[in-house]
């Protein structure tokens, strides 16, 4: 039995084509399980530079330099890291108004099976809300166009826009 995805069914190899897509050629990334296709992805793809940091805030600013430079850079990182680099997020967004796009896996969603993530879903979205950095959810599978949408709504409005993505848009399966 072949498990391999055919290419444009493969999460990983839909959501790196689409930031590829949207202009995006640096990532800084912190690691999370639901993560990891991707990040093997951004880190085997020749038009990505990734950069990996120890902290969400770092990942932050990264991607504000690449913003300051003229572009658009990403983050990838779990829902938490949004709890870390909230002073980041607003600063940026408000103060500084640098467009970013941060891809996010939103643990402790109804897909996720660890008790100890619970709370991460049920705080980022309100933190987020709190600090007025938009926020959009991907759901049931990866959704390229929601990718190029959230990332022309940074460069739009000049500020970070954030994707919660679930674990079936990330890994392809459902929990």
């Amino acid at each position: 039995m072949n498990d391999e995805r055919p290419p444009g069914r493969d999460p990983a190899a839909v959501l790196l084509g689409a930031l590829a897509d949207a202009g995006i050629g640096i990532v800084a990334s912190l690691p999370d399980s639901w993560l990891s296709p991707l990040l093997a992805a951004v880190e085997a793809d020749p038009r990505m530079r990734h950069v990996k940091v120890t902290r969400e805030d770092d990942a932050i600013g990264v991607a504000a330099g690449v913003a300051l430079a003229g572009g658009l850079g990403a983050v990838i990182c779990q829902n938490a890291g949004m709890l870390v680099g909230a002073n980041a997020l607003a600063g940026y967004a408000h103060l500084h108004e640098l467009p970013l796009l941060v891809v996010a896996a939103q643990r402790g969603d109804v897909d996720d099976g660890f008790y100890y993530q619970a709370y991460k879903g049920r705080v980022v979205p309100p933190v987020l809300d709190a600090l007025g950095v938009p926020y959009h959810r991907m759901r049931g599978g990866a959704d390229p166009r929601l990718v190029t949408a959230a990332a022309e709504q940074a460069r739009l409005h000049r500020r970070p826009v954030v994707l919660l993505l679930d674990r079936e848009s990330l890994l392809g399966e459902a929990a």
